[in-house]
Protein backbone atom coordinates (compact mmCIF):
# COMPACT_ATOMS: atom_id res chain seq x y z
CA UNK A 1 0.00 0.00 0.00
CA UNK A 2 1.25 3.29 -1.00
CA UNK A 3 2.05 5.72 1.41
CA UNK A 4 1.96 9.43 1.77
CA UNK A 5 4.96 11.41 2.90
CA UNK A 6 5.85 15.03 3.46
CA UNK A 7 9.49 16.14 5.12
CA UNK A 8 11.66 19.30 5.18
CA UNK A 9 15.16 18.18 3.30
CA UNK A 10 17.15 18.32 7.19
CA UNK A 11 14.66 15.59 8.37
CA UNK A 12 14.70 13.48 5.41
CA UNK A 13 17.48 10.21 6.12
CA UNK A 14 20.07 10.25 3.39
CA UNK A 15 19.36 7.07 2.61
CA UNK A 16 16.24 8.08 1.39
CA UNK A 17 17.43 11.76 -0.68
CA UNK A 18 19.41 9.01 -2.60
CA UNK A 19 15.82 7.13 -3.32
CA UNK A 20 14.85 10.19 -4.22
CA UNK A 21 17.90 10.63 -6.97
CA UNK A 22 17.62 7.95 -8.26
CA UNK A 23 14.28 7.19 -8.87
CA UNK A 24 14.06 11.17 -10.59
CA UNK A 25 17.50 10.30 -12.54
CA UNK A 26 15.06 7.10 -14.16
CA UNK A 27 11.89 9.20 -14.48
CA UNK A 28 13.75 11.99 -16.74
CA UNK A 29 15.41 9.44 -18.33
CA UNK A 30 18.94 10.64 -17.02
CA UNK A 31 18.35 14.28 -17.68
CA UNK A 32 17.99 15.21 -14.46
CA UNK A 33 21.40 16.74 -13.27
CA UNK A 34 22.95 17.46 -10.08
CA UNK A 35 22.47 21.29 -10.26
CA UNK A 36 18.59 19.96 -10.72
CA UNK A 37 18.92 18.03 -7.71
CA UNK A 38 20.43 21.31 -5.57
CA UNK A 39 17.75 22.76 -6.40
CA UNK A 40 15.09 20.36 -5.29
CA UNK A 41 16.74 20.68 -1.76
CA UNK A 42 16.61 23.00 0.97
CA UNK A 43 13.11 23.30 1.35
CA UNK A 44 10.09 20.73 1.49
CA UNK A 45 9.69 17.38 -0.38
CA UNK A 46 6.35 15.36 -0.87
CA UNK A 47 6.13 11.81 -1.81
CA UNK A 48 4.49 8.55 -2.45
CA UNK A 49 6.24 5.62 -1.16
CA UNK A 50 5.05 2.35 -1.95
CA UNK A 51 6.58 -1.31 -0.77
CA UNK A 52 9.18 -1.12 -3.70
CA UNK A 53 10.38 2.15 -3.00
CA UNK A 54 9.53 5.69 -4.02
CA UNK A 55 5.97 6.21 -5.94
CA UNK A 56 6.30 9.61 -6.72
CA UNK A 57 8.42 12.60 -5.42
CA UNK A 58 7.85 16.82 -5.46
CA UNK A 59 10.17 19.62 -4.04
CA UNK A 60 8.87 22.77 -2.84
CA UNK A 61 11.87 25.44 -1.81
CA UNK A 62 11.34 29.06 -1.63
CA UNK A 63 12.48 31.62 -4.21
CA UNK A 64 12.28 35.41 -5.12
CA UNK A 65 10.81 36.10 -8.35
CA UNK A 66 10.14 40.07 -9.47
CA UNK A 67 6.58 39.65 -11.32
CA UNK A 68 5.08 42.61 -13.03
CA UNK A 69 7.25 45.23 -10.86
CA UNK A 70 6.51 43.10 -7.46
CA UNK A 71 9.10 41.03 -5.47
CA UNK A 72 7.43 38.45 -4.37
CA UNK A 73 8.74 35.20 -2.09
CA UNK A 74 7.60 32.24 -4.07
CA UNK A 75 7.02 28.77 -3.25
CA UNK A 76 9.13 27.16 -6.36
CA UNK A 77 8.12 23.49 -7.32
CA UNK A 78 11.11 21.49 -8.39
CA UNK A 79 11.98 17.86 -9.08
CA UNK A 80 8.07 16.72 -9.74
CA UNK A 81 7.88 12.74 -11.51
CA UNK A 82 6.62 9.62 -11.23
CA UNK A 83 8.61 5.97 -11.08
CA UNK A 84 7.63 5.40 -14.92
CA UNK A 85 6.14 2.09 -14.04
CA UNK A 86 3.27 3.88 -11.40
CA UNK A 87 3.21 6.26 -13.87
CA UNK A 88 -0.83 7.37 -15.02
CA UNK A 89 -2.29 6.51 -11.72
CA UNK A 90 -2.59 9.83 -10.32
CA UNK A 91 0.57 9.79 -8.03
CA UNK A 92 1.99 13.05 -9.52
CA UNK A 93 -1.49 14.70 -9.35
CA UNK A 94 -1.89 13.68 -5.77
CA UNK A 95 2.07 14.50 -5.05
CA UNK A 96 1.11 18.41 -6.74
CA UNK A 97 -2.19 19.05 -4.94
CA UNK A 98 -0.67 19.18 -1.65
CA UNK A 99 2.06 21.12 -2.69
CA UNK A 100 -0.57 23.48 -3.69
CA UNK A 101 -1.90 23.64 -0.90
CA UNK A 102 1.39 24.11 0.73
CA UNK A 103 2.23 26.96 -1.46
CA UNK A 104 -1.48 28.63 -0.59
CA UNK A 105 -0.43 28.29 3.15
CA UNK A 106 2.56 29.90 3.07
CA UNK A 107 3.71 31.87 -0.23
CA UNK A 108 2.41 34.74 -1.65
CA UNK A 109 2.57 32.61 -5.18
CA UNK A 110 3.63 29.37 -6.25
CA UNK A 111 5.70 29.18 -9.44
CA UNK A 112 7.71 26.63 -11.69
CA UNK A 113 9.02 25.77 -15.15
CA UNK A 114 8.40 22.92 -16.80
CA UNK A 115 8.12 21.21 -20.68
CA UNK A 116 4.45 19.68 -19.69
CA UNK A 117 2.55 23.16 -18.76
CA UNK A 118 -0.78 21.21 -19.60
CA UNK A 119 -0.31 18.93 -16.42
CA UNK A 120 0.37 22.12 -13.98
CA UNK A 121 -2.81 24.06 -15.83
CA UNK A 122 -5.61 21.66 -15.16
CA UNK A 123 -4.40 21.65 -11.32
CA UNK A 124 -5.00 25.78 -11.05
CA UNK A 125 -1.67 27.18 -12.66
CA UNK A 126 -1.37 29.52 -15.06
CA UNK A 127 1.10 30.46 -18.35
CA UNK A 128 3.49 33.34 -17.47
CA UNK A 129 2.97 34.96 -20.90
CA UNK A 130 5.61 37.59 -21.06
CA UNK A 131 9.02 37.33 -21.11
CA UNK A 132 11.10 35.38 -18.98
CA UNK A 133 14.50 37.07 -16.89
CA UNK A 134 17.28 36.45 -14.63
CA UNK A 135 18.61 38.62 -12.60
CA UNK A 136 22.35 37.40 -13.25
CA UNK A 137 26.19 38.32 -12.06
CA UNK A 138 26.39 40.72 -14.74
CA UNK A 139 22.90 41.87 -14.27
CA UNK A 140 19.58 41.40 -15.96
CA UNK A 141 19.61 38.64 -18.32
CA UNK A 142 16.96 37.99 -21.41
CA UNK A 143 15.73 33.79 -21.25
CA UNK A 144 14.20 33.46 -24.14
CA UNK A 145 14.30 29.68 -24.06
CA UNK A 146 12.19 29.65 -20.85
CA UNK A 147 9.57 31.95 -22.65
CA UNK A 148 5.98 30.03 -22.00
CA UNK A 149 7.64 27.82 -19.88
CA UNK A 150 6.88 29.13 -16.13
CA UNK A 151 3.81 28.87 -14.91
CA UNK A 152 2.31 30.60 -11.49
CA UNK A 153 -0.14 29.44 -8.67
CA UNK A 154 -2.00 32.49 -7.77
CA UNK A 155 -2.86 32.53 -4.04
CA UNK A 156 -5.12 34.81 -1.27
CA UNK A 157 -2.00 37.01 -0.79
CA UNK A 158 -0.74 37.35 -4.35
CA UNK A 159 -0.46 40.70 -5.57
CA UNK A 160 -1.58 41.79 -8.86
CA UNK A 161 0.30 40.06 -11.27
CA UNK A 162 -0.16 40.77 -15.07
CA UNK A 163 1.30 37.43 -17.12
CA UNK A 164 2.39 39.66 -20.04
CA UNK A 165 4.68 41.67 -18.11
CA UNK A 166 8.37 40.48 -17.48
CA UNK A 167 9.04 38.19 -14.84
CA UNK A 168 12.80 38.03 -13.48
CA UNK A 169 14.25 34.56 -11.28
CA UNK A 170 16.83 34.98 -8.75
CA UNK A 171 20.04 33.75 -10.06
CA UNK A 172 21.69 30.23 -9.34
CA UNK A 173 23.84 27.75 -11.10
CA UNK A 174 22.61 25.82 -13.36
CA UNK A 175 18.98 26.08 -15.10
CA UNK A 176 17.90 29.86 -13.82
CA UNK A 177 14.14 28.77 -13.97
Amino acid sequence: MAQFRVAVSAAVPPPLLQDFRAMLDIAFDGDFSDDDWAHALGGTHVWIEGPEGVVSHGALVERTLVCSDHVVRVGYVEAIATAPIHRRLGHASDVLRHINGLIREQYALGALSTGTPEFYERLGWERWRGPTFANGPHGLERTPEDDGAILVLRTPRSPRVDLDGDIIADWRAGDVW
